[in-house]
């Protein structure tokens, strides 16, 4: 079922509850209120009645009935009612008006109780009357009734207004919500038809434009958000691959052209022990890229929820297990709140990157320094620094600078930082070291 039908017979039946109910209860209304003006009537000639027996019983006669006795409580003043007087001994001693009232078992229960009333409808002669029978002191019953049919035809014909009116209330709401869902959901039709599309050709480059409802325009706008996020993932991906591939072809081809060098007969033990030390720095210069390259291509925010760090406690951690590998020494200052939100892996991740990057610039025998101050964590080396023209592109996939390509390294290590950064939402800095060398960190 499609949301237009769906949307179209729900707003339909509401629509018909909400009538049937309304025409349900001004129905009874005023049914009891036509039945209750009838009643009343009724009531008013029983007490006109009864109160001119009291007054006269002798123009009545027990065991003589009387046809349209002329008096002036019993001459019936409409054409529509009845009336009779019953003695419980005699019978039907009085009557006024076309048919008979019939008798009721409980007619001798009340004559003999010489108390109640009783109210029902009957037919008679194909016609509908309302009756009332009342039971006097002395046992005498009347019986007065009064033809309803005016009053249940204009009651049948209210229910088959109101019949008529809960249809096509139903019939109209339905052809509304039909029209309404049909404005609604073809902008998100035309959507999902885009959608279906991208999916088919896997063809990221177009946007979806929708126009309609706020929400509408609102979801386009957030699928539109989505398509450029998957386009910046897929560009990151191939150019991924691109550079890998560059980046990989390097050392391969110097470690196919060293095994064919120890193929030679006449290599030396002296030349074959340097062939296989290089061969060894090969495949760990191998190791570190397939390390780095499964940082960049991991999802970290998926695989890692943030917590609240410490940066000084990670940075002495850091600093320690980097003093290994450096003659120099390494030091570690922070001034205010030192605390951050981050994935502690990422981070240590980029923090280790930044310092390696820092001991791999250094000469021999330097001094590194990590400085943190309210959430500015900057790592300050005594290298050559880095020239005005390579400083938007240092923390690029495989950037090298011209005056750095003949060192070692993948050139990852600060597009790792970058991403780390770009998750989190924080910014990187580069900037120059007041003595020359250069300050690479990052401000939360």
């Amino acid at each position: 079922m499609t949301l237009r039908t769906r949307f179209a017979s729900v707003t339909g039946a509401i629509v018909l509850v909400v009538i049937s109910l309304v025409g349900v209860g001004a129905y009874v209304a005023a049914a009891d209120q036509l039945y209750g003006q009838v009643d009343d009537s009724l009531d008013t000639r029983v007490n006109q009645i009864a109160e001119a027996l009291q007054r006269n019983n002798r123009q009545v006669l027990p065991g003589f009935r009387q046809r349209n006795p002329l008096t002036d409580e019993l001459l019936q003043t409409e054409f529509d009612a009845v009336t009779q007087i019953i003695d419980p001994t005699s019978g039907i001693i009085a009557t006024a008006g076309k048919v008979d009232l019939p008798e009721h078992e409980r007619d001798d229960d009340m004559a003999t109780s010489r108390d109640g009333f009783r109210r029902e409808t009957m037919r008679l002669d194909g016609d509908k009357y309302r009756v009332l029978t009342v039971a006097l002191p002395n046992g005498v019953l009347i019986k007065v009734g009064k033809n309803v049919n005016d009053i249940d035809n204009a009651i049948g014909g209210m229910r088959a207004w109101f019949i008529g009116i809960a249809l096509a209330g139903f019939g109209l709401a339905a052809i509304a919500g039909w029209l309404f869902a049909s404005k609604v959901s073809k902008p998100i039709e035309l959507l999902a038809t885009s959608a279906d599309n991208i999916a088919r050709t896997e063809d990221l480059d177009h946007n979806v434009e929708v126009k309609g409802a706020s929400e509408v325009t609102k979801l386009a706008s957030s699928f539109n958000t989505m398509l450029v996020a998957l386009r910046r993932s897929v560009t990151r991906q191939r150019q991924l691959v691109q550079d890998a591939s560059h980046e990989l072809r390097t050392p391969l081809t110097s470690l196919r052209a060293n095994t064919e060098l120890l193929q030679r007969p006449t290599l030396s033990d002296a030349e074959r022990a340097a062939i296989l030390i290089d061969m060894r720095a090969e495949i760990d210069e191998l190791t570190e890229l397939s390390s780095e390259l499964s940082a960049l291509a991991t999802d970290q925010k998926a695989a890692e929820q943030p917590s609240v760090v410490d940066l000084r406690e990670i940075t002495d951690e850091i600093a320690t297990r980097a003093r290994r590998r450096t003659t120099g020494d390494i030091t570690v200052s922070s001034i205010g709140d030192t605390r951050v939100t981050a994935r502690l892996h990422q981070l240590e991740r980029a923090i280790g990157n930044l310092v390696d990057n820092a001991i791999k610039f250094s000469p021999d025998g330097s001094d590194i320094a990590i400085i943190i101050n309210d959430g500015r964590i900057v790592v300050q080396d005594n290298g050559p620094g880095i020239a005005a023209a390579d400083k938007p592109h240092v923390f690029d996939r495989f950037y090298r600078a011209t005056a750095t390509r003949s060192l070692p390294g993948s050139g990852l290590g600060l597009a790792i930082v970058a991403q780390f950064a770009e998750d989190h939402g924080i910014s990187t800095i580069v900037e120059d070291a007041p003595n020359g060398g250069a300050v690479v960190g990052l401000q939360f």
